[in-house]
């Protein structure tokens, strides 16, 4: 099956121990001071900003789950709803062809994992590695028309979408970039999974993302990561608070009928 040879792409020499100061893909000491353009471009506009709830928990759970995926890594960020900075010249004049953009969910390898106003391509030394846009009805042309020519443009290695209302078909789409001098996307088939679910591989992450099977808990979004490796899928931090929960009770019923037996012995 195809999911046993997916492996994350983990650049060499990024993996520092607990401890010891990571550094980057080339070699250089992770940047852990933000540079002075990340300070000084805006880490916000005048624009109004309206996620909807299928929008907002899908994020939030995507993230959610990578984050706690790499919890401890020195040497990746992941990012939600920040500006990507990837033009120079905006700096100096500001035009559409040239704006950041602001991905939903980003991940980039080989960087700091601190907090960031803003992801400053050329201060970084390098785009994020994938991608991941959740459509609203507001952005719906910009996510499906735009965005895939302006992020190939960076040289964003994989571009991910997903539409919570399910009128995007497929619902939920991979891209990789292709490599020669035009920086295009080609379309990433879905696989069928060991558990029997569909995912769309990320060769950058070493995961399947997947569509949630049906009568899912709606607060734990439309999304869920599968690692082909332990044969499961991500757990999102409500999940883990859930089986915390459920310990601790299993925990305090076992001590409980500890001591009943206990005192039937006196």
């Amino acid at each position: 099956m195809a999911e046993a040879i997916l492996k994350p792409f983990d650049p060499p020499g990024v993996a520092a121990p607990a401890g010891v100061p990571a550094r980057a893909v080339n070699g250089a000491p992770l940047r852990w001071e933000p540079g002075p353009d990340e300070l000084r471009l805006p880490s916000c506009d005048d624009e109004p900003v309206s996620q909807n709830a299928h929008q907002e928990v899908a994020i939030a759970e995507c993230a959610g789950s990578l984050r706690l995926r790499w919890h401890g890594r020195q040497d990746v960020i992941v990012g939600v709803d920040q500006f990507l900075y990837w033009k120079r010249s905006y700096g100096r004049k500001r035009t559409k062809a040239n704006a950041p953009l602001a991905p939903d969910v980003y991940v980039a390898f080989g960087v700091a994992n601190r907090l960031r106003r803003n992801y400053v391509v050329w201060e970084e030394g390098k785009p994020p590695d994938f991608v991941l846009e959740v459509i609203s009805p507001s952005s719906r042309k910009r996510d499906v028309k735009e965005k895939p020519r302006r992020y190939a443009k960076i040289g964003v290695r994989e571009f991910f979408l997903h539409d919570p209302y399910g009128k995007l078909d497929p619902a939920l789409a991979g891209f990789e970039l292709r490599r020669g001098l035009r920086r295009r996307y080609r379309r990433v088939p879905a696989e069928r999974l060991a558990n029997g679910a569909m995912g769309v591989p990320s060769k950058a992450l070493g995961l399947y993302l997947c569509i949630r099977p049906a009568g899912h808990d709606p607060m734990l979004g439309s999304l869920v990561w599968y690692d082909p490796v332990a044969r499961e899928f991500l757990p999102t931090r409500p999940e883990l608070e859930a089986r915390a929960l459920a310990a601790e009770a299993e925990v305090a019923e076992l001590k409980a009928e500890i001591e009943k037996m206990r005192r039937e012995r006196e």
